[in-house]
């Protein structure tokens, strides 16, 4: 039997006292629960101090923080627990939210935020590490969320569907040829539900949240599916997510071999769409600001699609790329992305790890660097692999 899901509205309700105000007894006594189990770090920032700077809040600040914490009080298998719910969230509930941004960034001292584009073309070359990284599938992406909008966690139907109309407008005139595709039921641009599952199956567009527990908990996936869609330019290598967990999700996709020329039509893109008058939420210390605080920072992740058959074992032990990318500052994920699976050659989605403290020319480095050292280790299992085979011979 499948496990039924619940939405924010619902899920809140058990926070309540019989007044509807906040109920810092029931709260506490959840993140205890939890504490048996594993502990998110949601959960381990939720100290008495913060109970207690919470309780001095105007009732209407203490709802929204019980918003912002629902995700994990709701569910136990998160690491963070966290959605916040407007841009303003990271300056009023900076006493909780601080410390939680701080450890999961491994962020010491005083700090700011910086931004550098300079990529250069030429440089991080793919067939440099390998000649048979001639054509590589290579992502790039970037979350922003527009100023004067409530982030998606607490958007409403009525505001989904405005601001979506208002990125329809952006798309029409911001200079790069392309077409945008509407899962809202009415939408001038609406596309049915076989046409958004070929969109899927190229990788392009994303799942149906409703399915996802984190999602519909935290109330991003509510009133699916109305406001989201997707922009795709007509030679299908830039994207605009609308709607998902961000209100943008800016992406590049190229297949070849230069790890700049995906940079470069990336910042192609989101310049094209600062130049159309959208001004995008920033925190002045912490940079990008987004939905959930592990983006935060540069807001970019990027990319690409490589195959590791030795490391994976011909993608039995997908735990033994992780394990390896992880050490090398890097994420190793499912052919699909997040949550999904590596294929029997041990295809792997890889993307540095870090998203604050780097600047977008830095994530870019750290991507080629870390490939050097997991391609050498990929040669390495080939070699031993022979070596082995050869001795079974005699």
């Amino acid at each position: 039997m499948s496990q039924k899901i619940f939405e924010k509205k619902d899920l809140r309700k058990h926070y309540l006292d019989d007044q509807g105000n906040v109920d810092y007894i029931k709260i506490q006594a959840r993140w205890e629960e939890f504490k048996k189990n594993k502990v998110s770090l949601a959960n381990k920032h939720f100290t008495q101090q913060v109970v207690e700077k919470a309780k001095t809040l105007s009732q209407e600040d203490q709802q929204r923080l019980l918003d912002i914490m629902i995700e994990g009080l709701t569910y136990n298998d998160s690491s963070v627990g966290i959605a916040a719910t407007r841009p303003e969230d990271y300056d009023l509930f900076l006493f909780y939210l601080e410390p939680l941004i701080r450890e999961y960034h491994k962020i010491e001292g005083q700090t700011k935020q910086e931004h550098d584009w300079n990529i250069p073309v030429g440089e991080y070359v793919l067939t440099n590490i390998d000649p048979k990284l001639e054509k590589v599938s290579m992502r790039a992406r970037v979350a922003r969320n527009v100023v004067g909008y409530s982030l998606p966690s607490s958007m409403d139907k009525d505001e989904r569907i405005k601001f979506e109309n208002q990125m329809v407008e952006v798309f029409e005139k911001f200079g790069f040829p392309g077409k945008y595709h509407s899962l809202t039921p009415g939408h001038k641009n609406f596309i049915s539900d076989q046409e958004a599952d070929v969109l899927r199956n190229k990788h392009f567009l994303f799942i149906n949240m409703t399915h996802d527990n984190c999602l519909m908990s935290n109330g991003v996936a509510s009133d699916w599916p109305y406001g989201r869609g997707i922009w795709i330019s007509e030679d299908e290598t830039k994207m605009v997510w609308v709607g998902e967990e961000d209100h943008l999700r800016i992406i590049s996709i190229v297949q070849g071999n230069d790890l700049g020329k995906v940079d470069q039509s990336l910042n192609e893109l989101l310049t094209g769409i600062e130049k159309s008058g959208l001004k995008f939420a920033e925190h002045p210390t912490y940079g990008i600001i987004t939905t959930c605080p592990t983006n935060m920072g540069t807001g970019k992740r990027q990319s690409i699609l490589g195959k590791f058959p030795n490391i994976t074992k011909g993608g039995k032990d997908e735990a033994n790329l992780k394990n390896i990318a992880k050490s090398l500052g890097l994420q190793a994920r499912g052919i699909g992305g997040e949550h999904s699976n590596m294929d029997s050659e041990g295809t792997a989605d890889i993307s540095p790890s870090a998203r604050f403290g780097v600047t977008e020319a830095i994530v870019t480095k750290r991507l080629y660097e870390g490939l050097i050292k997991l391609y050498e280790i990929e040669r390495n299992e080939a070699n031993e692999k022979q070596r082995q085979n050869c001795c079974n011979t005699f």
